[in-house]
């Protein structure tokens, strides 16, 4: 296991407008390693803007997403050293370049890890999700292979922090149960994994602790045993909190 001294990632204070009508405010979170929280809300919650914000794709109105000391919105090449992407969304796809060019423009960014690590990684990824369209170009790929382009370019550099956005869309039954395998495994590994979900029995299955927000804010925090001890699962507690 990977040894992670002072690895965190804290939320302070940090407010995000999105338009007239909506703003994200997070007061305060810590994320540390080797667990997942789930992200749940209904939609329009601000599950995505939040997503966005922790990788530095969004800058705050005010506050800040500390990731081991580096502030997200503003030294991006550190944060993106330490924190993995998958999102759920193609706008960061290049369709006329083919996936194998796609992971090589990925290691030749990541300019701090070894290309032979790197692309025994890949391999490896790719082996787990069984993904082998390396010669296709990313825009002919099916919404399923697409997903998993994504998902091995959010981990071939072996971050420390795993931000994910609605994992099981586009994929099938198989390449779900090796996604999660997967992320199973960094987990154990001490990756920090924080996961956004409109999926309660997948967040209630997999996750340790719950962060469920509403219009914007958090309105329910804690741990997935303590939910399903006091509401007998997390569908009941989510729809206690939404129905009040």
């Amino acid at each position: 296991m990977r040894r992670r001294r002072r690895i965190k990632l804290t939320i302070d204070e940090l407010k995000v407008r999105r338009s007239q009508k909506f703003q994200l405010y997070i007061p305060y979170l810590r994320f540390l390693p080797g667990g997942m929280t789930c992200i749940v809300g209904a939609n329009g919650s601000g599950k995505t803007t939040f997503m966005e914000s922790l990788v530095g794709l969004i800058k705050p109105s005010s506050g800040v997403v500390d990731i081991c000391g580096y502030d997200s919105s503003k030294e991006s090449v550190e944060v993106k050293r330490l924190v993995g992407f998958i999102p759920d969304n193609e706008d960061w796809i290049i369709p006329e370049l083919t996936a194998k060019e796609y992971f090589s423009l990925l290691i030749s960014i990541y300019k701090t890890i070894d290309p032979k690590i790197a692309n025994k990684r890949l391999e490896e990824l790719a082996q787990d999700l069984l993904f082998d369209s390396f010669n296709q170009q990313l825009g002919d790929l099916s919404h399923g292979n697409k997903k998993k382009v994504q998902i091995i370019a959010g981990l071939i550099h072996d971050p420390f922090f795993i931000v994910v956005d609605e994992l099981r869309n586009g994929l099938d039954p198989v390449a779900i149960d090796r996604a999660e395998r997967l992320l199973r495994r960094k987990m154990y590994g001490g990756s920090c994994i924080i996961a956004a979900t409109h999926d309660l029995y997948w967040a209630e299955r997999l996750g340790q602790e719950i962060v469920m927000i509403a219009r914007g804010s958090i309105v329910f925090n804690d741990y997935i045993e303590n939910i399903i001890d006091r509401s007998g699962s997390l569908s009941n507690r989510f729809m206690e909190v939404y129905n009040a």
